[in-house]
């Protein structure tokens, strides 16, 4: 599970900014959680863990394996979320 499962939970099928709504932001910010330019605060994940499926371990292990510059740590938190 990476950075992009975690959004697409968010978005269900919907548009960008259909689910930039939903978490109470602009579609600018939703898009730049897409790209990596930016990645969501902790209070953000919270919020996605609270309107979607996922459990707080995946989405936080999700997310934070995109700010690790250790490919091989980013790789192992990445298959700790997939669980």
């Amino acid at each position: 599970m990476n950075i992009q499962d975690v959004l697409n939970a968010v978005a269900a099928g919907g548009s960008d900014y259909a689910a930039s709504k939903k978490l109470g932001i602009n579609r600018q910010m939703f898009s730049s959680y897409r790209t990596g330019r930016k990645t969501p605060s902790d209070e953000m994940l919270d919020k996605i863990v609270e309107m979607t499926d996922l459990s707080l371990q995946q989405v936080y292990l999700a997310v934070y394996a995109e700010k690790l510059k250790n490919p091989m740590a980013a790789e192992a938190f990445r298959t700790l979320a997939a669980h």
